[in-house]
């Protein structure tokens, strides 16, 4: 039997979220990816970019942005292979225009830590038994949701209640005041949090071999975006 997580980046490292086998949800903070080594474990989703290019160009965020119309702007552009290695944002900025012609936003800066470790943690030969997918959030909501946009922010107390209802839907007894009581804000997010779920759904829906996915170009199943 295939044991699934789902992981999303929040403040105290990553927050992951796992089905058990009374089909509630277990939540556990990790530090690091390497701490995934001591959990059991065979498929992991995970919201990150983990395959990047030396131009920049994804095929998979351009075909994103369009399902997600209005709300395009949760997918951001990650940075050119070079990029990630320079020493400081200006450096970053000036290495991506000269590779895509595009500037690396503040957000992606920010992001850059995590997606240093999550190539890392890719390169680490001894969790190479591992099935490792990139997986998006809005995208899985919107797959919840029968494929209807979810339009409003997650951020905002209607948008997080509509999340709410939608993985319950599936996770019947997931119960978000509990996640919530367990964990500081200081650690993770109310959006981390709903994100690490939506992530495990999609993730089981690989394993199930029902997923969907962007880009739909065959070959370019190294950059596929699940959801």
């Amino acid at each position: 039997m295939s044991s699934v997580i789902g992981i999303d980046g929040c403040k105290a490292g990553w927050i992951i979220a796992k089905t058990l086998e009374n089909e509630s949800i277990s939540f556990q903070i990790i530090k690091n990816l390497n701490d995934l080594k001591r959990i059991n474990v065979s498929h992991i989703g995970i919201d990150i970019p983990l395959q990047l290019s030396h131009t920049g160009k994804r095929f998979a965020e351009i075909e994103a942005r369009s399902l997600l119309k209005n709300r395009a702007c949760t997918i951001f552009t990650p940075p050119t292979l070079n990029a990630l290695r320079a020493k400081n944002y200006m450096d970053a900025c000036e290495v991506n225009f000269k590779e895509c012609g595009k500037r690396i936003s503040k957000q992606s800066w920010n992001l850059f830590p995590k997606i240093k470790e999550a190539q890392e943690f890719l390169e680490n030969k001894s969790i190479n038994k591992l099935r490792i997918f990139e997986v998006h959030p809005e995208l899985s909501f919107m797959a919840m949701n029968n494929m209807s946009l979810v339009q409003a922010s997650k951020k905002t107390d209607i948008g997080r209640e509509i999340r709410i209802k939608l993985i319950q839907k599936f996770f019947p007894k997931f119960s978000f005041e509990s996640v919530r009581n367990e964990y500081k804000k200081n650690q993770t997010l109310d959006d981390d949090i709903l994100d690490s779920v939506s992530v495990l759904w999609s993730t089981q829906r690989i394993v199930d071999n029902i997923a969907n996915f962007v880009p739909k170009d065959p070959k370019r199943i190294d950059m596929r975006i699940y959801f």
